[in-house]
């Protein structure tokens, strides 16, 4: 799952962002974009969970739009 995460723009917030989504999965994939301030997550949890929990360390996010070609990269490669 792809989000767009407000406030994602040093190493301290996407820390804390890959800490609470660790917290709803130990063993989720975390993938952060600090230039693009976007989140790549995939782990035992839902759009709705990862909201709840950033939203709960203070980051207010919204799920990034598909590339046309329908994949949830970060965008980060090209």
């Amino acid at each position: 799952m792809l989000f767009d995460v407000i406030g994602l723009a040093d190493h301290a917030a996407a820390n804390a962002v890959a800490h609470a989504v660790e917290a709803l999965d130990p063993q989720a994939r975390i993938t952060v974009d600090l230039d693009r301030g976007r989140l790549l997550t995939e782990g035992l949890f839902g759009e709705a969970q990862v909201i709840q929990a950033l939203r709960s360390a203070g980051y207010a996010c919204s799920v990034a739009p598909e590339h046309p070609a329908g994949s949830t990269c970060c965008g980060s490669c090209g």
